[in-house]
């Protein structure tokens, strides 16, 4: 009989397994499928006349995303590469050090803690956040890792938004943190929820802003464009580097990656020095998210046309 039901167990174990193999490729089937779409819909807006590509709605909201993450330098400051020389590599203000910054939150920890191993060496605690990872892939000195995912607006178990995370550490109203967001996509509804006076709390912040390719939708335009705009208000962007795993959208001239890595600055922080990035993206101090593929040119299109 205990023969029999370890059979059955194996049996049920088997199909469990199928069923996530038969997902995966359901999966891959789509996203092959939405990258030949995007690179078709590429070759039709290259070959079709620019006025008439400029004149549609899908440009003007691409256009509008690109608007709220044109780049600037701050007078007088130098940019560094921090972490990883591939993937989880990020390019910020080289001011990553005490008194300036003290404490910095990494939410979205996966297998990739090169960051926060870089910032933790320059003296910064860190506190690690992610529901997805039983354990770092490595130890983090001055680390302390929680296993809570970070939420918007709806209640989710196991969850917290960034204002919880922050009083649970003793640290709402700080000015000295530093944030690095690299959650999957669940930013947006975080991004929804979080007040501007919380965001003022990190002097820097980069965030990775996945499913961009959404804004040519009416909806997925309203929910991206109000979530940058909040973090404009507050903070601007001075890098920008576009992740190779997925095909970029382009138009009109214009070119949006699905996935794009923004490194900001906190405005209050350098008023008046703020002047225009006339630059081509990647720069020398940008790396392929994956070592066999080209990175992302992005040319122009975030370069800043005009002073702040």
């Amino acid at each position: 009989m205990r023969s029999f039901f370890n059979s059955v167990k194996r049996a049920f174990r088997s199909l469990l397994g199928t069923e996530a193999v038969l997902r995966q490729l359901r999966e891959a089937k789509r996203q092959r499928r939405r990258d030949a779409l995007c690179l078709g819909n590429a070759i039709q807006y290259a070959a079709a006349d620019q006025a008439e590509v400029q004149a549609l709605p899908e440009y003007a909201r691409v256009a509008d995303v690109t608007r709220l993450l044109q780049t600037c330098r701050v007078e007088g400051e130098t940019l560094v590469r921090v972490g990883g020389e591939i993937d989880g590599g990020y390019v910020m203000l080289d001011s990553l050090r005490p008194p300036a910054v003290t404490a910095g939150y990494s939410f979205g920890v996966g297998h990739d803690v090169s960051w926060d191993v870089a910032v933790a060496g320059r003296g910064i605690d860190l506190f690690l956040y992610d529901h997805t990872v039983k354990r770092l892939p490595e130890p983090v000195p001055r680390g302390r890792f929680v296993r809570t995912g970070i939420r918007g607006r709806e209640p989710v178990a196991g969850q917290k938004t960034i204002a919880e995370v922050l009083a649970d550490n003793g640290h709402a109203g700080r000015r000295d943190l530093v944030l690095k967001m690299d959650i999957e996509g669940a930013e947006w509804p975080v991004l929804e929820e979080v007040s501007s006076a919380t965001l003022s709390c990190f002097a820097q912040i980069v965030v990775e802003l996945h499913g961009l390719i959404d804004v040519l939708t009416p909806e997925g335009h309203a929910r991206i464009v109000a979530a940058l705009g909040k973090l404009a208000q507050t903070h601007q962007p001075i890098h920008v580097h576009g992740n190779c795993y997925e095909v970029p959208v382009w138009i009109g001239g214009l070119v949006l990656p699905q996935v794009l890595e923004v490194s900001y600055v906190r405005r209050a922080d350098h008023t008046g020095r703020f002047v225009p990035r006339d630059e081509v993206f990647p720069t020398g101090l940008d790396r392929p998210n994956l070592p066999d593929m080209p990175d992302v040119f992005l040319g122009r299109t975030f370069s800043s046309p005009r002073p702040r």
